[in-house]
């Protein structure tokens, strides 16, 4: 990766899927001559969320000791980081602060009461200028990202995607897979035309290796990101998360949560347009 040491965030609430997320931080780290993670808790202040979650103090001596055992484990020192306040607001004001470069995010998916409210991991993403990472398994293979979904479609700010789609080929030699979406209106089918022309030139300027595929009609073009995924075997999709969240949809959920947590399991990097 890039000479620089590269600053990795592991959200960790001592659940086993964020031992997946620390997985995945010590396999990008490792591209790197030099890198550092951050093992982050957040004691939760007020709200539902809080409720029956450890206090800054457990917080602390429990985090002390996980320090301990992953050096055992993984021969690693990692920074443990214990915050006040709320989930959705400190780890993104974090990772801002110190310049990370990834917030590499264990998710358990869409369960129980997140069905109503939206997925959480969409909601610590939302506004964010760093990238999250978002995994629910470890890695499969000693490799990762070798073969990356991502879907073009007709917005304007394709570009931040596109930047980070040629960002993994260089770095950690990725297939890029574009997935372009079924459009019946002429209007939005020449915005794609676009996109996808835009994409091909610096893509192709950067020498990455590409594919283009184009979602079925009738289908959701997040079932159909997801069945691509799956039929090529990839390890990696590459998202643009949905700018300006409101209340709809994080009632309803947009699309991009589905995607989040998909039941095939496969890691999600999102970019917010807020990176732009």
């Amino acid at each position: 990766m890039e000479s620089k040491p590269q600053k990795l965030i592991v959200p960790w609430d001592f659940s086993p899927v964020t031992e997946n997320a620390l997985k995945y931080a010590l396999k990008i780290g490792s591209f790197s001559k030099e890198f550092s993670i951050d093992l982050m808790h957040v004691v939760e202040s007020g709200g539902f969320f809080s409720k029956g979650k450890l206090n800054e103090k457990e917080a602390s001596e429990k985090i002390k000791q996980d320090v301990a055992r992953l050096k055992d484990e993984y021969g690693i020192e990692v920074k443990p980081v214990i915050q006040e306040g709320s989930i959705f607001h400190t780890i993104t004001e974090y990772a801002f602060d110190i310049e990370a470069d990834f917030v590499v995010m264990g998710t358990h998916g869409i369960k129980g009461v997140q069905k109503l409210t939206g997925s959480r991991a969409l909601k610590v993403i939302a506004g964010s200028n760093v990238p999250f990472l978002v995994v629910q398994e470890g890695p499969k293979t000693e490799k990762i990202f070798e073969n990356v979904v991502m879907p073009l479609d007709f917005r304007v700010n394709e570009k931040e995607r596109l930047r980070w789609a040629i960002k993994m080929g260089v770095e950690f030699n990725s297939r890029i897979h574009i997935i372009l979406p079924h459009a019946s209106d002429s209007g939005i089918q020449k915005k794609v035309n676009y996109n996808l022309a835009f994409a091909k030139k610096h893509l192709d300027s950067h020498d990455i290796k590409y594919e283009i595929h184009s979602a079925s009609k009738g289908n959701s073009f997040s079932d159909e990101i997801i069945k691509l995924a799956v039929d090529i075997e990839a390890d990696l999709i590459l998202i643009m998360t949905t700018p300006n969240l409101d209340f709809t949809d994080y009632m309803f959920g947009a699309q991009e949560q589905y995607v989040i947590a998909n039941n095939a399991k496969i890691a999600v990097m999102c970019i917010n347009p807020a990176m732009v």
